[in-house]
């Protein structure tokens, strides 16, 4: 959590390979598992386990939902496992199985936020990157997608959550960094982080 400009979708974008990170003397700036991920193509960070949810819930627009899922899958190598991945995504959004001949930007916000989502878990990570899920969704689209990040937590994938909605955020996480001005500033455990008086003032305006 933190606020606009602190530097968090830079670094999820950063540890996607998406924005050039600086050397801090001969140790790798980025490892994931032990490995770094210095100079790495995205798609062979893709490839590493790691996935990214970006922003805005962007999809591709023109295409429709059962293929922007299997887009998502691009980089399996047994590609008999697509209908069983396909049908474990239809399983976690229903509503993706109703739209699934349905082009993508005909779709709802909270159902293109869905889809992304899925898109997202169709490369089977280890490792789930989330930038601001709720984003421009109505309440209760944001209750039903945090719902969906547990689960998909308690069912054994980590999850990196960049979220404003920060009540919502730290009461599902195990963990909570604050970070401003491209610093880690605060950590702890999300019920630590609720009770914490900087927190309650800048974040839950309590």
């Amino acid at each position: 959590i933190g606020p606009n400009g602190a530097g968090k979708s830079t670094l999820l974008r950063a540890v996607m390979g998406l924005v050039q990170m600086g050397q801090n003397g001969r140790e790798p700036a980025i490892r994931f598992q032990g490995r770094p991920l210095d100079g790495l193509a995205t798609e062979a960070i893709v490839r590493r386990g790691i996935s990214l949810v970006p922003e805005g819930a962007r999809v591709f627009p023109e295409m429709t939902c059962l293929d922007n899922l299997k887009l998502g899958a691009y980089a399996l190598k047994d590609k008999r496992r697509l209908p069983g991945l396909l049908n474990q995504m239809m399983e976690l959004f229903p509503r993706l199985r109703e739209r699934a001949g349905q082009k993508a930007r005909t779709m709802s916000g909270g159902e293109r936020q869905m889809l992304a989502i899925g898109r997202a878990l169709m490369s089977m990570p280890r490792f789930l990157l989330l930038d601001e899920p709720s984003l421009g969704l109505h309440p209760l689209m944001v209750s039903r997608i945090f719902e969906t990040i547990h689960t998909i937590n308690r069912q054994g994938l980590t999850v990196l959550l960049v979220e404003q909605k920060v009540g919502f955020a730290l009461d599902i996480s195990h963990r909570g960094y604050v970070m401003e001005n491209g610093r880690i500033v605060l950590a702890g455990t999300g019920k630590e982080l609720l009770q914490n008086p900087h927190v309650r003032k800048a974040y839950l305006s309590v």
